[in-house]
């Protein structure tokens, strides 16, 4: 999940990296007098990396960027593999935020990457529960069109630059039965017998995997920003190289259970009109593409990822760090994620 880049709010507490950022992007942009037009702006409701929005000024080159966006992540790896794989999309032209310049942890400091700012507003930022329902005419067709384009320009990149790129890094895919053995010795370590059933299941009825492309991972409409007709895809810290029912058993996996906060007489309201949502995403993915969908692939990954994320529920809770994780949309889909595998 993230948040759109447009909504920041100012922090007094400037992160510790920020001196040496600008000093990396005062020799990225060649410009040795740039500096800060003001205090960082920290971007709220991420819940993996910490964001912040940077007015520069001081450009030796005109056309240089007078805002950019900081991303700050707890994980160098996942942070390396995650701008190689925006910065090789964005090559290709795809609408993602340019990546400028990045580092790795070092001397205490996470790792972090300086990319475009993006101006825009979420396909769904603002709503609650009672706000969905006024808006559900507009939702029904243009989100998962909307959604379902995003996708198909996606999987229609070459993903050979990208595989080569993360190569040279040391990162290669893990492939379906090494998620399968990860997930069983997950659900067995935190003792969940009934989580190691589910993944049991799954491994008994393994599809064999399809033709690879670029798959995002977390693609749902808090991702997509909008401006005046333009999109713009963000986060990609989930991204991966996987055949497309992957990336579509995700997005329908969102759709169908959106993590809205509602009174009870409205969800069934809402669950209804989210499930026929989730379908035209996969229809109208469908129609653009030129493909036929196997729905029982799909359905096996949309129990793969629930699986997932209900083992991600479970170590929290193991952990007791719950209260880290206040407001995050998977408490919210829980429910829906148990009945869908059965448990």
């Amino acid at each position: 999940m993230t948040v759109s880049i447009a909504a920041a709010s100012s922090n007094v507490n400037q992160p510790a990296e920020l001196a040496t950022v600008i000093g990396h992007l005062r020799d990225t942009f060649d410009s040795p007098l740039l500096h800060l037009d003001g205090p960082a702006a920290r971007l709220t409701g991420g819940f993996w990396a910490e964001m912040w929005t940077l007015a520069l000024t001081g450009h030796a080159d005109p056309v240089a960027p007078n805002r950019v966006v900081l991303r700050l992540a707890p994980d160098a790896r996942l942070a390396a593999r995650e701008t190689t794989i925006q910065a090789g999309v964005a090559a290709q032209g795809y609408p993602t935020p340019r990546v400028y310049a990045t580092a790795g942890s070092q001397d205490g400091m996470r790792a972090w990457c300086v990319m475009e700012f993006a101006n825009g507003h979420p396909l769904l930022g603002g709503l609650n529960g009672i706000r969905a329902i006024t808006a559900l005419p507009r939702l029904a067709t243009g989100l998962p069109d909307t959604l379902a384009k995003v996708a198909v320009e996606l999987h229609r990149l070459n993903p050979d630059p990208i595989v080569a790129a993360l190569a040279a890094i040391g990162e290669t895919e893990s492939g379906v039965d090494e998620i399968l053995e990860h997930h069983h010795a997950r659900a067995v370590e935190l003792s969940d017998e009934r989580l190691a059933r589910v993944v049991e299941q799954l491994a008994a009825g393994r599809p064999v995997a399809g033709r690879p492309v670029i798959c995002h991972g977390d693609l749902h409409p808090f991702n997509v920003l909008t401006d005046n007709g333009h999109r713009v895809v963000l986060d990609w810290t989930a991204a991966r190289l996987a055949e497309p029912a992957c990336d579509l058993a995700f997005t329908h996996l969102l759709l169908a259970n959106p993590p809205l906060t509602a009174p009870a007489v409205l969800r069934p309201i809402i669950n209804t009109a989210a499930t026929r949502i989730a379908n035209r995403f996969i229809a109208t993915y469908a129609k653009l593409s030129g493909t036929t969908i196997e729905r029982e692939r799909v359905d096996w990954y949309r129990k793969l990822h629930a699986t997932r994320i209900l083992l991600e529920l479970a170590g929290w809770r193991t952990d007791n760090t719950t209260d880290q994780h206040t407001g995050h949309p998977w408490f919210q889909m829980e429910p829906g994620l148990r009945n869908l595998v059965g448990i």
